[in-house]
């Protein structure tokens, strides 16, 4: 077997984890640290596959990319890669999906947990010395209530899987999944997201940033939404139309919400729903852990040498390639090699 050549570029380190993989089979694998456009171009012509930390891949790399067969990017999402260009240049992109699955799903249940028990309003009223129990209600029963997940993939099945455990009837939509795979991991199928947004008590997003999902939430699903309804965002903050929920939030047409994400980040420090009582926040850091840092290195380096060596990768983010390039072997379970 020729041996294989792959391309690390990275500003934040991750060097030995992504080797690791490349020398455990014998590969060759060249690093560029913090490059600019002209040299990613240049490096990519002779290697078989490029993995990044954090560089979004334009439509003039992918053209350069005559030997070099596949991209993996660092993290969920893909948002400003050109999908299209990918395709029609035969070029398979992969992500290092999975590897925060728990951390993202917990971020997504303690936003709930904080929003149901109105945490936000009652710890600020303690560390400012008002002790009371004004303000409780309405408080819901989560055994009585309804979570709304919109994307069921791996965060989203883990999200509902949490959320049953709290005795929480979980109603999910995907365009994606059949309502048989639905039904299968236990979720009520929705036909919409409108349908999805009348039922919940807590609709929670677990989508990728697309054309298709921008601002998919908005004045319209916060018209329909229950007025003791939540909304929890651990996803990316442009799927949600903010000025809208700003004024959802203020016409009282919903009653909080639990943010990861804002459409700008960071987000100014005179964003209304950072001075608002039923909003908690965070600094999108959903996925983190060391653990799953980690992991998501060494992914990208198993998911490289899987395309290097003429696999499939696990998570395949431009199924459209498949009709423009050879056929390949399946992806095989990293611990089989």
């Amino acid at each position: 077997m020729a041996q294989i050549k792959g391309l690390f570029i990275t500003a934040s380190g991750g060097i030995s984890e992504v080797k690791e993989a490349w020398d455990s089979l014998g590969g060759e694998l060249i690093v560029l640290e913090e490059p600019d456009e002209g040299q990613i171009i240049e490096a990519v012509k002779d290697v078989d596959v490029a993995m990044s930390l954090g560089a979004a891949p334009s439509r003039a790399i992918f053209e350069a990319m005559d030997r070099c067969q596949g991209w993996v990017g660092f993290g969920h999402g893909y948002d400003g890669v050109d999908l299209d260009a990918a395709v029609e240049n035969g070029i398979i992109l992969t992500n290092t999906a999975s590897f925060g699955t728990d951390e993202v799903s917990n971020q997504a249940m303690m936003h709930l947990l904080v929003c149901a028990r109105k945490f936000v309003l009652h710890d600020k009223l303690v560390k400012s010395g008002v002790w009371t129990r004004e303000h409780l209600a309405p408080m819901g029963h989560l055994p009585h209530q309804t979570i709304g997940i919109i994307g069921t993939g791996n965060i989203g099945r883990a999200v509902g899987r949490k959320a049953k455990a709290f005795g929480l009837r979980v109603v999910a939509y995907d365009p994606y999944i059949s309502s048989w795979d639905t039904k299968e991991i236990g979720f009520e199928p929705a036909s919409s997201i409108n349908e999805v947004c009348e039922q919940a008590d807590y609709l929670t997003l677990h989508t990728m940033l697309t054309e298709e999902t921008f601002h998919m939430i908005g004045d319209q699903q916060f018209k329909i939404m229950k007025p003791t309804a939540y909304l929890i965002n651990v996803s990316r903050g442009k799927c949600v139309d903010e000025a809208a929920l700003i004024r959802a939030l203020n016409d009282g047409e919903i009653a909080g919400a639990g943010l990861d994400t804002f459409e700008q980040e960071p987000t100014p420090a005179d964003n209304p729903l950072l001075k608002m009582d039923n909003v908690s926040v965070t600094s999108h850091y959903a996925s983190y852990s060391e653990v799953a840092f980690t992991r998501r290195i060494t992914q990208l380096g198993e998911e490289g040498v899987r395309i290097a060596l003429g696999q499939w990768p696990m998570s395949l983010i431009n199924p459209a390639v498949q009709a423009t390039i050879p056929a390949r072997d399946p992806a095989r379970a990293w611990g089989t090699f």
